[in-house]
């Protein structure tokens, strides 16, 4: 039998600076003790960690899961008071002290200038962390909870102490609790009054969490201390797509043996690999129901549904689903299809083709739904020269399909105007198309994103749903040939009309390198003023205060 590979328990040398701080807890007169480690982020994004009980900040995982999580935020891990170097009383039910040192924590560290990210807790630590996140209706939003080893059924405690234990509770109303903390032999007076406020704590208050925060569960399949049923329970009741669950197979409560694997799949969760497989995981489902929507059409989908945290007033705004929607082209819907369009109360349809392409495959219109053509590309753009110049970019891979997007954007006043016009003024659902709704469709969703402060991997990300859809008619493949000539081998074709991420972030690298950001381009390339800017955002967001973001 091959053997296990060989797993790590030390963090391996420290990435950036690891820094001593101590915080004054606002309800009492005393200090908790804690290790800032910091690479200093321009996000200045931090995450907080908690220790379980009897635990302390360098405990178990802890440290090897703050350097794996250096390249994404800055980490404080803490001992909360009475714990290894914090000042102040241990105790078995003190989960008000729990909630009162986060508190401080996240205020200290809020007044430093940063943005709490995340609070990943561990045992203890990720019930007062899950507690924290329900019932402080904290702004601006904490955007990440990554609970590990968390109990949820609290009587159960009953099982882990023993008939021994609840009989002294019964006839001398306590029993001393004897364990060690930090290399040191504690005893605790544990009264029952203690033991009922422990195993009364409410739990179930998870489902208070607001729904647009992103919830890690990670779990041992073989943790005795904490069975796995509770992460199933906690699980039910945080079951929205924002959560997550992570079995992690033959580890124990506290990870023996598997801290390097419990370190890595937390940091994963937190890396652009991660962040994209959970977007995917939300989104594709739904997606792949809009796509097949609209009969005879390709690559339908709104643009929309998505949350955007404002880290300076305390709000998040929602890009409404259901007023921009993109496609390939629209010439041939099927009369279902067309029902499907007019039953979305689509109003206009904006076509970005020149005008070959459009004599090639006219698009439809109806009594209900009027057509603009708005062509990126003039006329003369269009002539077998050109084409074949544009298709040159696009075989560059990365680099050539950003040169090719910003050739679009000295060409911005023949087609964004209307659509801008159409949001502010006429307010009703439309649809934006080129002849795959890949690349000029793109930019334009993109645009109308950057306005509204989408994140930019969001953007990319959206603008990769057409890779998955591979929205190809076989006349396109065959146009793309022939422009291409000698060169157009099969791989390549399916290259120039593939979507990749990295074409977009490229892209808006590229963009916001020459143009600065989407409102010093809009301002200067078309002349528009802050409020003209703010009436397209607001016409496509609506503002939501975090404390009701679980609405």
């Amino acid at each position: 039998m091959a053997e296990e590979p060989r797993r790590r328990t030390d963090p391996g040398p420290t990435i950036g600076t690891l820094t001593t701080v101590r915080i004054k807890v606002q309800d009492a007169p005393l200090q908790l003790s804690g290790i800032l480690q910091s690479t200093n982020h321009s996000s200045r994004r931090l995450g907080i960690i908690c220790h379980g009980v009897l635990g302390h900040k360098n405990y178990l995982f802890q440290p090897m899961l703050a350097n794996l999580l250096a390249p994404f935020m800055d980490t404080f891990r803490f001992d909360f008071r009475g714990n290894a170097e914090s000042e102040g009383q241990m105790g078995y039910s003190n989960w008000d002290d729990d909630y009162n040192d986060i508190d401080s924590v996240v205020k200290h560290f809020e007044q430093q200038g940063y943005y709490i990210y995340a609070l990943v807790g561990h045992s203890r630590g990720a019930i007062s962390n899950l507690n924290y996140a329900a019932v402080s209706n904290h702004v601006p939003l904490i955007p990440h909870i990554v609970s590990i080893s968390t109990r949820f059924d609290m009587a159960d405690v009953k099982r882990r102490h023993g008939q021994q234990v609840l009989t002294l509770l019964e006839e001398q109303g306590h029993f001393d609790w004897k364990a060690r903390a930090s290399g040191k032999d504690v005893s605790i007076r544990v009264t029952k009054k203690n033991f009922d406020d422990f195993i009364q704590f409410n739990t179930a208050a998870v489902v208070n969490i607001p729904a647009m925060t992103n919830v890690l569960l990670c779990h041992g399949s073989d943790d005795v201390v904490v069975p796995v049923k509770d992460i199933a329970s906690l699980h039910s009741l945080l079951s929205h797509a924002r959560t997550s669950l992570r079995i992690i197979t033959n580890a124990d409560h506290n990870y023996r043996n598997h801290i390097q694997e419990v370190s890595e799949t937390v940091a994963r969760y937190f890396s652009a690999e991660g962040r994209k497989e959970e977007w995917s995981r939300r989104v594709l489902p739904n997606w792949k129901t809009w796509v097949k929507s609209v009969g005879g059409v390709l690559n339908f989908r709104t643009v929309g549904d998505i949350w955007i945290p404002s880290a300076t007033d305390g709000t998040l705004s929602y890009m409404r689903p259901g007023v921009i929607y993109r496609c390939a082209d629209i010439s041939s819907p099927t009369p279902e299809g067309v029902k499907v369009l007019e039953g979305l109360n689509i109003t206009d349809v904006f076509d970005l083709r020149s005008t070959p392409e459009t004599e090639r495959r006219p698009t439809f219109a109806t009594e209900k739904i009027k057509r603009h053509h708005i062509p990126v590309f003039a006329e003369e753009d269009y002539s077998p020269a050109k084409i074949a110049t544009r298709f040159g970019m696009y075989l560059g891979g990365t680099e050539g399909f950003s040169e090719a997007y910003m050739s679009m954007l000295p060409n911005i006043r023949r087609f964004l105007p209307p659509v801008l016009d159409h949001i502010v003024n006429k307010r009703t659902p439309f649809i934006v198309h080129c002849t795959g709704g890949k690349d000029r469709t793109g930019i334009v969703c993109a645009m109308l994103q950057m306005i509204c402060d989408v994140d930019e991997e969001l953007i990319a990300w959206e603008y990769e749903l057409t890779h998955h859809c591979q929205a190809i008619k076989e006349e396109d493949i065959q146009f793309v040939k022939a422009a291409m000539g000698d060169d157009a081998t099969e791989d390549r074709v399916r290259g120039l009309l593939s979507a990749k991420a990295e074409y977009m972030l490229r892209f808006l690298e590229r963009f916001h390198g020459k143009y600065g950001t989407i409102h010093d381009f809009l301002m200067n390339e078309l002349d528009m003023t802050m409020p003209q800017i703010h009436a397209v955002r607001d016409a496509l967001v609506v503002k939501i205060p975090v404390p009701q973001a679980s609405l």
